[in-house]
């Protein structure tokens, strides 16, 4: 009996000490994984940039840019029929612009289909559907133009659908000419309130890019941007929660600068995009006095050359400090 009862003892300790060593794997196992729960480097997921996200944060990022500064900011326009996208995917530009109408715009052929083209143009070999599937593989940040309010549901219900697949790691910038602005005698803006209720319902998390339409003739007296025009825009977006950015003609914007720097003071959210029309007569001295007379965050320079070369030039060589 006694050499039994010797025998069980052993036996329970033994099992005693096997319990002990499991459990202390285990425990060491726990801490291992959650001391190299980002380890390997390989497996660590990529990090998300929100769609409503600030563009220079996002460039920084990327390190294509390295300071908080529109002007480093470069731009390529009307990236809408597959060649003119695959051209700007192949370039260093950082942004890509391109315009959406719908398949066969005013005519009774017309559908719902957002597509990528420019008015007069009202079809294209790109759809919107397509042309994300091709941006969503670079790096690059998105400006969709809507040249109809008729694009802009569909649009923003295909944007929904693909960030509710994959991650649109990137900002969105959702542009409209939204008020009747200087020079201009027939109103043709997209509808303000139809355009601003369908993106706060459809897709919030972008950039707003919001202006007035425009027209500037040389060799004539023009108008510019008034007092009255800017306010009436900020009554319109000043209690909305996204990032903000005015497009501007730029060879306006010099005379318009009292009415301008206003609306930037009215909120940290605001900046605004010098645009240049191709024929218009943009100079680097009056790019410098905006940029004098602003932050670099606050403006960016959507300009070509050589104008916008040799702004930069000396705009980047000032020894002012901000």
């Amino acid at each position: 009996m006694m050499k039994c009862s010797s025998v069980g003892v052993k036996g329970a300790a033994a099992a005693w000490i096997s319990t002990a060593v499991l459990i202390s794997a285990c425990i060491a196992l726990t801490v291992y994984l959650t001391v190299n729960r980002d380890s390997p480097p390989e497996l660590a997921p990529k990090p998300i940039f929100s769609t409503a996200g600030n563009v220079l944060d996002y460039l920084l990022n990327l390190k294509r840019i390295d300071q908080k500064d529109g002007l480093l900011v470069s731009w390529h326009h009307a990236a809408n029929k597959k060649s003119e996208m695959e051209q700007a995917l192949k370039s260093d530009v950082m942004v890509l612009e391109a315009d959406v109408t719908t398949e066969g715009y005013n005519t009774r052929n017309e559908t719902d289909k957002p597509i990528m083209a420019h008015p007069p143009d009202i079809y294209s070999d790109n759809s919107l559907q397509e042309w994300l599937e091709a941006v969503l593989s670079s790096n690059k940040a998105i400006k969709l133009d809507f040249k109809t309010i008729k694009a802009v549901g569909p649009s923003l219900d295909i944007l929904a659908k693909k960030s509710s697949q994959v991650a649109i790691d990137r900002p969105v910038w959702l542009n409209a000419d939204i008020l009747k602005g200087p020079n201009v005698p027939i109103n043709t803006a997209v509808n303000a309130s139809l355009f601003l209720s369908v993106i706060q319902e459809k897709f919030p998390n972008c950039t707003l890019s919001v202006g007035w339409t425009t027209l500037y003739f040389p060799f004539f007296s023009n108008k510019t941007y008034t007092q009255k025009m800017v306010e009436e825009m900020h009554s319109l977006v000043g209690k909305l929660r996204q990032r903000i950015t005015f497009p501007i003609r730029a060879v306006m914007a010099r005379p318009a600068w009292p009415h301008l720097s206003w609306l930037l003071t009215q909120s940290n959210r605001y900046s605004l995009t010098l645009w240049q029309g191709k024929t218009d007569p943009v100079t680097v001295e009056d790019l410098l006095f905006i940029r004098e007379n602003s932050h670099p965050e606050q403006i960016f320079y959507d300009i070509y050359d050589p104008v916008l070369s040799q702004f930069k030039e000396r705009a980047l060589n000032s020894t002012r400090k901000f």
